[in-house]
């Protein structure tokens, strides 16, 4: 093995891929169990820097002692190792099977699911049942419950965890009055207390991983994040995503991802970003200003599941559009694989075609089209085809 002593072992935390300064491979180490490095993989890269590189680390990199860098080339949540950064968001309505697979054929290492009803799921409603359902080449899945009451989501994450979820996501972050009249979603996050039993028991139940997902608070009076996390932290979660809007915001205004950094000082589980990311790049500079070990990517994936491809951003005009094509075209098959007929599969056609119109100067009127005078699935794929290649 080359000289390690080139390069300084720091406990690090977070640390950031340069795309600029160059990289020297001087080895790898295995990290034992209860390391330091929470969040991240056994096996590390052992790199040395020419340039300097910003990192996030525990102790003397802060005084920018640090002479090198252990960059750790995957995230670890519990048990599962998890080998890209950026991650597809849970969406009502949207991130169904089909759009999962879409996602993680693009690059999202870890997809999640739509969020599910507990009581719905328990009672087997037709409604939780459909959105319970994955295909295999999904996992790993993280699948998000939707509740309040601690019975009801102990027995829903076992069923999912029979099923084969290889994590379980509780929403606390959901801003929708529908959901928060009735104490879900961000309405946990008022009661801290009460969360916090909610959450000791699906740690005692759950045999995978659990983590959540929050927001900055309920509304600017109350910015809570960092009180939520670290009293999740103390109950046993394994990671947590936090969106900095508040409840109140709802996704009006910038998302202030100083928020996440607070999180991230404040606690020492993995951390996943999430708001205002629209491209690859992007999630690396949340990466790097917060400190984060991952991103969530939600409505910015929307007609841009391209999103997760590292490489996408570096190509050229034509190679993009030809990559953009086909994977339109993967997710119109994926729809009729999964959803072959029926009003569903249209609605979600025109959907997503309609959020692929984005950037076309006939946007506009192809929206119109689709909505208007197609009636199959079918119709809609040639109207769109239509305006695609006119444009």
């Amino acid at each position: 093995m080359p000289n390690a002593s080139l390069v300084s072992l720091l406990p690090i935390k977070s640390a950031t891929r340069s795309k600029t300064a160059p990289v020297t491979v001087v080895g790898f180490i295995e990290l034992a169990r209860g390391s330091p490095t929470l969040g991240y993989a056994q096996t590390a890269l052992l790199l040395r820097f020419s340039e300097p590189v910003k990192a996030r680390c525990e102790g003397a990199s802060r005084r920018g002692r640090h002479t090198g860098f252990v960059y750790l080339d995957a995230m670890r949540i519990g048990n599962l190792e998890i080998d890209s950064p950026v991650r597809l968001a849970p969406m009502a309505g949207v991130t169904n099977a089909s759009f999962r697979i879409l996602a993680k054929e693009c690059g999202s290492a870890l997809i999640t699911s739509e969020e599910i009803d507990a009581t719905g799921l328990i009672r087997h409603t037709e409604k939780s049942e459909q959105i319970a359902v994955f295909h295999p080449t999904e996992r790993p899945l993280a699948m998000q419950l939707l509740g309040n009451e601690a019975e009801s989501l102990v027995e829903a994450a076992e069923l999912l965890q029979e099923r084969g979820a290889d994590i379980i996501d509780i929403n606390m972050g959901c801003p929708m009055p529908k959901i928060t009249k009735t104490g879900k979603g961000s309405a946990l996050m008022r009661d801290v207390a009460g969360t916090a039993l909610i959450l000791r028991a699906l740690r005692r139940s759950c045999e995978v991983p659990l983590t959540i997902k929050i927001r900055g608070g309920w509304d600017r009076q109350h910015l809570n994040a960092v009180e939520v996390a670290q009293m999740a932290e103390s109950e046993g979660v394994d990671a947590i995503t936090v969106h900095p809007r508040t409840r109140s915001q709802r996704f009006a205004g910038r998302a202030p991802w100083e928020i996440i950094r607070d999180v991230v000082e404040a606690v020492d589980i993995p951390i996943t970003g999430n708001g205002d990311v629209t491209s690859y790049g992007q999630a690396e500079q949340m990466m790097t200003e917060t400190g984060c070990v991952s991103v969530m990517i939600g409505r910015g994936a929307l007609g841009n599941p391209w999103v997760f491809n590292p490489d996408y951003e570096g190509w050229n005009l034509d190679s993009q559009r030809e990559y953009r094509e086909k994977t339109i075209a993967r997710h119109m098959e994926l729809i009729h694989t999964f959803y072959p007929e029926g009003r569903y599969s249209l609605l979600q056609v025109k959907r997503h075609l309609s959020y692929y119109t984005r950037g076309m100067s006939t946007a506009r009127e192809c929206r119109r089209t689709l909505f208007t005078e197609c009636d199959t699935p079918d119709e809609a794929w040639t109207t769109f085809r239509r305006f695609w290649d006119a444009a």
